[in-house]
This record gives C-alpha cells, sequence and structure tokens, in this order.
C-alpha cells in the first residue's frame, strides 16, 4: 500500500497564521515544539502535514474517522521520520495487520511531499527489546 501527498508550504503558514486553533486541531504538542524549533517552521508544519494526508491515503479504513493528532511524524534515533500512531489509526492498521509504514519526507521551494508505504505480515528483523522504537511507532 502506498500512499502519498505534496502540498504548497504558502497554504499551510497561511491556515498557520489564520488562526491558532490549525496547529492545535492538526498538530500534537511535540510536533509544535519540533517544528517551531526550526528558523523557519512552515516547510516543517507543511511536510508533517502532507504525512498526515499521506497516512490517510495509504487504505481506504484510513480516509475517514481517523483523527490528525492519532498520526503523528516523529524522528527515530538516527533521525528517520516515522509514524507515532494513537487511538483509531493505531487500531486499524492492527486490524489490517500492517507491520511497518516506511515513511519520506522533502521539501524544497514551495512545495512539500511525503510518501508512505505500508508493509503488510510480520516485521522481519524487528528487535522486540529494542528501546527506541513502541507498540504505536510505524
Amino acid at each position: 500500500m502506498v500512499g502519498a501527498d505534496l502540498i504548497e508550504i504558502d497554504r499551510i503558514r497561511k491556515a498557520i497564521n489564520r488562526t491558532s486553533r490549525f496547529c492545535t486541531r492538526v498538530f500534537t504538542p511535540g510536533e509544535i515544539e519540533y517544528c517551531n524549533s526550526k528558523a523557519n517552521p512552515f516547510p516543517s508544519f507543511a511536510v508533517r502535514f502532507a504525512a498526515k494526508e499521506a497516512f490517510r491515503k495509504l487504505h481506504p479504513a484510513f480516509t475517514s474517522g481517523i483523527k490528525f493528532q492519532e498520526v503523528e511524524v516523529v524522528n527515530d534515533p538516527g533521525g528517520r521520520p516515522r509514524y507515532r500512531l494513537r487511538g483509531e489509526a493505531l487500531a486499524r492498521v492492527k486490524k489490517l495487520n500492517i507491520a511497518r509504514i516506511d515513511l519520506s519526507l522533502s521539501h524544497s521551494g514551495n512545495y512539500a511531499m511525503a510518501v508512505a508505504v505500508a508493509v503488510a505480515g510480520k516485521e522481519e528483523g524487528r528487535d522486540e527489546d529494542c528501546n527506541c522504537c513502541r507498540d504505536e511507532d510505524y
């Protein structure tokens, strides 16, 4: 399963500047803190928004009934982006037997994009004792 999204960074910048509620409705406190730590936070906000949309496009089961904040983008210890899922998002991923979701993020100029690839079945090579990932990290 593959999901992808491309968005104009200015679109997210305008939404954030129009109302503070946009940020708190769409992004988790961790995402807001990460993005605001950047000199220009808008590309980081936009690419995380694109990642949330790419997740929704992975499977028809993800298109409705999942809140934006249930799909968080975090970085693993190596700096690679990962999804941290909660609530209904996590429940549906488990129900579909998705072992892992690979995520690629990029932004350049006025565009941000995300591509998500879901892999079904048991994840080979996952270290059950690994402390770098939690059960909700995909």
